[in-house]
């Protein structure tokens, strides 16, 4: 992961970033792990979001990322199709 820019705009620090398609599927894994096993009272306990609902969004942007990805060979089988 790369730090290519950071900008503060309003009361939001805005991050531009390089990332692997690896960090990629890893933090969307971890996503989908948290959603799979955690209460909306703990996801709203353990993170900045209140709901599965509001932290799937966060996952449905990644996997939106994925799906974007011209080259997809190297990506894990589950990935591929999506």
């Amino acid at each position: 992961m790369e730090l290519l820019k950071e900008e503060f705009v309003s009361c939001v620090t805005l991050f531009d970033i390089r990332l692997s398609e690896s960090e990629i599927t890893v933090l969307t894994d971890c996503l989908s792990l948290i959603l799979t096993h955690c209460s909306d009272e703990q996801i709203n306990q353990e993170t900045v979001c209140d709901s599965k609902e509001e932290l799937s969004w966060y996952r449905d942007d990644l996997l939106g990322l994925i799906k974007a990805m011209e080259h997809k060979e190297y990506l894990p089988e589950k990935y591929k199709n999506i």
